[in-house]
């Protein structure tokens, strides 16, 4: 998923060729080329898969359909916040019109080529939104929680 693009080599946004209309960030093209050196990555198991459904109100006889065994899931214990708290690399959010500020945190690790490598992102964002986001890793494997650095008990 962060390696995927949505234009050709001249800049031009790619078409799906059997409806003909323009490609979006969702509906590119997987670069697997890059995606063998993605330099970041979302770390993610199967437990934040399962608090993911229970945040999204699934019952634990409904999660068993999803686990290979007969796991009895207590949604109190597991549940993330909101669903956009799981730690994936694309979120949405609706907006109610009011001003308001909402914040998703990601945790990613590098595992690029570089030690001290910077990423920035660049989001098109609508009139009224803002995106912001500068990761500066100093370590190969290191490992930036949100806005914060990583623990080092933590690895």
């Amino acid at each position: 998923m962060t390696t995927a693009y949505n234009v050709d080599n001249n800049g031009n946004n790619l078409t799906d060729l059997a409806t003909g209309d323009v490609s979006n960030p969702f509906s590119g093209h997987v670069d697997p080329n890059r995606a063998t050196n993605p330099g970041l990555i979302y770390d993610i198991d199967t437990q934040n898969y399962v608090a993911f459904l229970c945040s999204i109100r699934y019952n634990a006889q409904q999660i068993t359909a999803f686990t290979k065994d007969s796991l009895i899931v207590d949604c109190n214990a597991v549940g993330l916040k909101t669903p956009g708290d799981l730690n994936y690399p694309s979120f949405s959010v609706a907006f109610s019109g009011f001003k308001s500020v909402v914040k998703y945190k990601r945790s990613v690790r590098n595992v690029g080529k570089e030690a001290n490598a910077v990423y920035e992102v660049t989001v098109h964002a609508p009139d009224g939104v803002e995106v912001t986001s500068k990761l500066e890793f100093g370590e190969k494997e290191d490992t930036l929680f949100g806005s914060r650095d990583k623990d080092k008990s933590n690895n």
